[in-house]
């Protein structure tokens, strides 16, 4: 599903305009942007929870030439899923 589509089903089912509609959407992400950046999990009921988590350094080899290179640290956003919508996406 696509943002635009995403607004288009959500402003029909709240009974409002797709500008509103869309205006909730881009507020709604920069509070969750803003609270992972914050270093804050956000949790949303029956969906899951988003979190970020740190990375390790570590070595990784090229496949071909056996080259081993340093992967830097680096933060990393984390989904886990609501164990309700576990469930429904098991029984679909």
């Amino acid at each position: 599903m696509t943002q635009k589509e995403l607004i288009s089903e959500t402003a029909k089912s709240l009974d409002m305009t797709k500008v509103q509609t869309e205006q909730l959407l881009n507020a709604t992400s920069e509070q969750i942007v803003q609270a992972l950046l914050d270093g804050k999990s956000v949790m949303i009921q029956n969906f899951g929870t988003l979190e970020v988590k740190q990375k390790n350094e570590r070595v990784t080899v090229h496949p071909k030439t056996g080259v081993r290179t340093l992967t830097p640290p680096k933060l990393q956003v984390n989904f886990k899923a609501n164990p309700n919508l576990k469930e429904e996406l098991k029984n679909a």
